[in-house]
This record gives C-alpha cells, structure tokens and sequence, in this order.
C-alpha cells in the first residue's frame, strides 16, 4: 500500500494521511487547519507551481510503500478552496465525511509514532501491517 504521511514528529496535534487508490485519486485522512474529515480527491491538472505566489504553507512529508520508505520531500500548499496546489499537481476534492474522534486519536499517534521512527521501519513491520490494515479497513467503509 502506497501512503503518504505528512512528517508530524511529537508533539504535534494534526495529521494528513494519503493513500494512492490509483495514479488520480487519492482518500485522505485530513486532521489539519482545513478541517476534520475524510477526504476523496482527485488529481485535475499537472503544472508547475506559480512563481512569486506565496505558498499557504510548507512542510515536509513521507512516502511509504510496503513499510519501507521510498522518499521524504518537502511540499508548497497553496490553498485554494475545494482544490488544493500541492507542489505541481493540483487535486480538487470530490467529497468529504467526518472523521470520528477515536480514529483521529489513532491515526494522530500512528503519525507520530511512523514520523519519529521513519528512519527505522525495517524494525516496525508490525505496526505498520497494523496501521495498513486500519487504513484498508476505514477506507473500505467510506469509499
């Protein structure tokens, strides 16, 4: 399972959690300034971010497949409404549901937890098929 995990190092209080359904849509787990919610997007448009256009925001973000990290990167936000600039994609979201309090709680420690440890999940195999199969289990239920 591909899964992209906004870096969230303790003792931060949101979380962004991707899962590539396939190359144009994503489900999101979004815990952040823009709500509370369980988002579908989907990928509308590639090109370049606009120069001299102050991003919303910066951070830096995991990607993980299969439990073994395939890159952190850094990513520019430029919020814009029911879509969203994300470095040189941009993506719109199709719909969105609540996210209940207790699957925020587990899901804010499992960011953590994968963030303060990313550079050893070779050692976390167990956690990670746990986190995988909550991901796959909540995602069925929605989508």
């Amino acid at each position: 399972m591909d899964i992209e995990l906004d870096y969230n190092p303790s003792p931060k209080k949101t979380f962004f959690i991707s899962i590539g359904l396939n190359k144009k849509e994503a489900i999101s787990f979004d815990y952040t300034i823009k709500g509370h919610r369980v988002i579908k997007q989907v990928l509308i448009d590639k090109k370049p971010f606009p120069r001299g256009k102050k991003p919303t925001s910066e951070w830096d973000a995991l990607i993980i497949n299969n439990g073994k990290l395939e890159k952190k990167y850094h990513i520019k936000w430029l919020d814009m409404g029911v879509k969203d600039w994300v470095n040189n994609e941009i993506w719109e979201t199709i719909w969105k549901k609540p996210i209940s309090k207790s699957l925020a709680k587990k899901l804010l420690s499992y960011s953590q937890f994968f963030s303060d440890n990313y550079k050893r999940l070779k050692q976390l195999k167990k956690e990670w098929d746990e986190f995988e199969k909550l991901l796959k289990k909540e995602i069925n239920r929605i989508n």
